[in-house]
């Protein structure tokens, strides 16, 4: 929890920190701004096209946790903007809940334009178009799969459900779940017919 004595030294020393992270961020502390209580307000263009929950790992994972624990674990409300949103456009925006009930059907659009192989296939062939940071492959592969903009947005939000914020964790944290969960020994992904290396 913040002390009001102490916003504007909080303030500084997180935008310190994000900044060894983010390029062009402020940071905003203050009682009120967009919701009512104690507010931090993280604004970076790289949020520009991240979902709510990823944003908000990848500002936390950018925090020490000594430091996250001592002001920002409790107490305060979080919002992280690209330039130009308002804290009501943050709030507006899909999270991962949103699509809890529909696993099994975004699984299945996955699987009918072979986005796991190819995934696997781009990432093997060509790992510097994964990101730690975004779903920039994933998202390209689903486009060219021919979903829409909705779908490759719930199809991300799956991921996040997972615990993937990124390409990075898709390959190392979804890719064997689902193996597991779909019957494989190890990390084989029997619908794939191949295993992970």
């Amino acid at each position: 929890m913040i002390e009001k004595k102490d916003y504007g030294i909080v303030q500084t020393q997180l935008q310190s920190l994000l900044a060894e992270r983010f390029d062009d961020i402020s940071v905003r502390i203050g009682d009120d701004v967009h919701y009512p209580g104690t507010n931090v307000v993280v604004t970076s263009p790289a949020f520009e096209d991240w979902l709510p929950e990823q944003r908000f790992h990848h500002v936390v994972r950018a925090v020490p946790p000594e430091f996250y624990d001592r002001y920002l674990q409790h107490g305060v409300v979080w919002f992280e903007l690209a330039p130009g949103e308002t804290g009501r456009d943050l709030m507006k925006m899909p999270r991962s809940e949103d699509v809890a009930a529909d696993h099994d059907a975004i699984l299945a659009q996955l699987e009918d334009i072979a986005f796991f192989a190819k995934f696997l296939a781009a990432m093997k062939d060509a790992p510097q178009d994964a990101t730690i940071d975004d779903f920039k492959l994933a998202r390209q592969i689903m486009i060219d799969g021919g979903l829409s903009t909705d779908d490759v947005t719930r199809a991300c939000l799956f991921f996040i459900s997972q615990g993937a914020f990124c390409d990075a964790q898709i390959r190392a944290d979804v890719l064997p779940e689902l193996g597991e969960k779909k019957g494989g020994k190890g990390i084989r992904l029997l619908y794939l017919g191949q295993p992970l290396e």
